[in-house]
């Protein structure tokens, strides 16, 4: 073995882990509202404010609604443009099977809705909480290591994502759709001119187009003058919206796999959560991405999805050696076996 090889296991294996994150509390009493929410995912029991209306019905006034009302719409199917017609805000459109904010657009007026493609429309959230006058929307990064029983993690830090052109509320048959505006994806703005790139991978930064998680939280109370029980009962109601937000996919998720004959042990998944806030400081969860990108486009993106990484290698079971004696361990294995690989 070379010393350039040597070199490259050494930083291979003697990088420690960080530090596990809190996993959400899943194993606590359901209530009836909680239990009924584990049907909002799923698009076959007919469109998610029926569903909604259920659980107000069951659950109570208390219950809260975890997603903007929506339909799916498809090819031949009408039944959303009643909705549509009897609402007075606009709505936004996504297609099925799209990443990256393609496709998505807002609809004012109704011939704006593909009639050739299925997809969601969806209840425009009006009224979005803003930073400096653009609106924002949250990542986060849920990992599930089983779902028999339930097991999901959610990294303590994420990525706020804010639009490049300053905010206003639309009105239907409005002409003014700028996706600069109204839509929130790295993806969609960093086109823009206005664009602001993070140079730095300071946590607790407010500046750019891009802030940390732990940012936010910091702003709300340093410059918005939240106190600190506001904000703490926002990450509450949040994780609240991520655990409801599995369990209403729990049982599909649990009978594919049952289909398929995996064990529950043999497989975990990184979601990227995200999750809008409005003007109340009340969270609507907009999506979960099964394969959020985890690009490093930033040194912030670097610092936040490296973590996740490094957390999520560590839950799962990956070993790592995180000691000098542990590394020269290996590296001895390793010698050991060129060496009688050589001499046979």
């Amino acid at each position: 073995m070379t010393q350039q090889e040597e070199q490259k296991l050494e930083r291979m294996v003697g990088t420690p882990p960080r530090p596990l994150r809190r996993p959400l509390e899943i194993g606590k009493r359901l209530s009836t509202c909680q239990s009924l929410s584990r049907h909002i995912l799923h698009w076959e029991e007919g469109p998610t404010h029926e569903v909604f209306d259920e659980i107000q019905e069951e659950g109570g006034q208390g219950c809260v609604q975890l997603l903007p009302k929506d339909f799916p719409t498809s090819v031949g199917d009408e039944s959303w443009k009643k909705a549509y017609r009897d609402s007075k805000g606009v709505w936004i459109w996504k297609p099925s099977a799209s990443a990256r904010g393609m496709g998505i657009k807002l609809v004012t007026k109704l011939d704006q809705v593909s009639k050739t493609k299925s997809g969601v429309i969806q209840s425009y959230l009006a009224s979005p909480l803003l930073i400096q006058g653009f609106k924002f929307d949250i990542r986060l990064y849920v990992v599930a290591t089983s779902f028999n029983p339930l097991k999901l993690y959610l990294y303590d830090n994420g990525l706020v994502r804010l639009s490049t052109r300053k905010y206003h509320k639309v009105q239907k048959h409005s002409s003014d759709r700028s996706r600069y505006m109204h839509l929130t994806n790295y993806s969609v703005n960093k086109k823009s001119s206005h664009f602001e790139p993070r140079t730095d991978d300071d946590f607790l930064a407010c500046t750019g187009s891009k802030w940390s998680l732990h940012a936010l939280w910091k702003h709300l109370q340093d410059d918005r003058g939240y106190s600190k029980q506001e904000v703490l009962s926002l990450q509450s109601r949040i994780r609240d919206i991520v655990t409801k937000t599995y369990i209403s996919a729990e049982d599909h998720i649990n009978t594919q796999m049952a289909m398929s004959k995996l064990h529950r042990t043999n497989c975990f998944e990184i979601w990227g959560v995200d999750v809008l806030v409005d003007s109340n400081l009340t969270p609507w969860l907009i999506e979960v991405n099964t394969a959020p990108d985890m690009s490093a486009s930033s040194p912030l993106d670097k610092a936040i999805k490296g973590s996740v990484f490094t957390d999520t290698y560590t839950l799962v079971g990956i070993p790592i050696a995180n000691s000098a004696s542990k590394s020269q361990q290996v590296l001895s294995k390793l010698r050991s076996n060129a060496a009688a690989a050589k001499g046979g």
